[in-house]
């Protein structure tokens, strides 16, 4: 009886073996097919103003493989730009907005390009992820970490900040590129290095994450613009203490979104849609990604209440 369990054993560890041979294969061809739908952007500096340290930057194209969107840094101060491809080809695309607040922009080609898919859900913590970017103009490179963090705002980037923190290597060139899960699907445009001292990587780098891009999109498709919601506050961070931290509503616009929704004067704004806001650019970035009816939770004399803020 002893050689058939063995049998049975070896075969059920062939099938482990076998599994995850052919899920790393699966995440090798789905990083491989994210790599074609990131291109070189090539911003048409004025004379004199050209970034010397940064000449090249990167895109990703998205929906119908005529998007594209990036981080708005990169294009600085250039009214046009070129997109080159992994062949070597080199064309003009359309700037059709810049959102500074977000630090993105969106770009339209002429003709279709391969784009990547938007991952429905935010990435969890510890899950691997891929960034796919423009290195140094040296075309594009992959380099894979895991999140370190969601919903990071308040970092001192953005006046909007919604932050996937990641530990994959990210490098001058590669901002506007790819953040990708292991199914090579797009949770998050490359934004930010945080460093001390120079600009290169030490681990700790951001992308705009894609509920935020997408609402940039939509804004854009639709009105030519992204629209931030505006609360009508005046808002200040919380003292340090026992309680959890949060936004002190000092002044309220009358006619204002908060207003409307029932906030009072001494309210104090802990999350949007249950996803804690302790910096102005946290909550921009949470209302900027909200959908039309965003849920508000704050502390009013020691107790928690929600209000819902009605856009439209």
């Amino acid at each position: 009886m002893r050689f058939p369990q063995r049998r049975a054993v070896c075969a059920a560890l062939a099938t482990v073996l076998l599994s995850g041979v052919l899920a790393a294969h699966a995440k090798a061809n789905g990083i491989a097919e994210a790599r074609n739908a990131v291109v070189a952007l090539l911003p048409a500096w004025p004379k004199g103003q050209a970034n010397q340290e940064e000449p090249e930057g990167s895109a990703v194209v998205v929906k119908d493989g005529t998007w594209l969107v990036t981080a708005d840094h990169v294009l600085g101060p250039a009214k046009s730009a070129r997109i080159r491809l992994a062949d070597g080809s080199v064309f003009p695309v359309e700037i059709i907005a810049r959102d500074r607040a977000s630090d993105l922009a969106v770009l339209r080609s002429s003709e279709a390009l391969p784009a990547l898919e938007f991952a429905k859900e935010d990435p969890e913590v510890a899950e691997e992820v891929c960034a796919i970017g423009n290195a140094f103009g040296l075309g594009m490179t992959v380099s894979c970490g895991v999140v370190s963090a969601v919903a990071r705002g308040g970092v001192g980037f953005n006046a909007v900040e919604d932050f996937i923190q990641t530990d994959a290597s990210v490098n001058p060139g590669a901002s506007g590129g790819a953040l990708v899960d292991g199914k090579g699907r797009l949770v998050g445009v490359l934004s930010a290095i945080f460093t001390k001292s120079s600009d290169g990587d030490l681990g700790v780098n951001f992308a705009a994450s894609a509920p935020l891009v997408q609402a940039v999109l939509a804004s854009v498709t639709n009105y030519g613009r992204m629209e931030h919601i505006s609360l009508g506050v005046a808002l200040e961070p919380t003292e340090p203490g026992p309680q959890p931290a949060g936004l002190t509503v000092r002044r309220l616009d009358e006619e204002g979104l908060a207003a409307r929704a029932g906030f009072l004067p001494g309210d104090v704004i802990l999350a949007v849609d249950g996803v804690a806001a302790m910096s102005v650019p946290a909550l921009r970035g949470r209302l900027a990604r909200a959908g039309s009816q965003p849920e508000i939770s704050i502390r009013r004399n020691g107790k928690t209440e929600t209000l819902t803020i009605k856009t439209k």
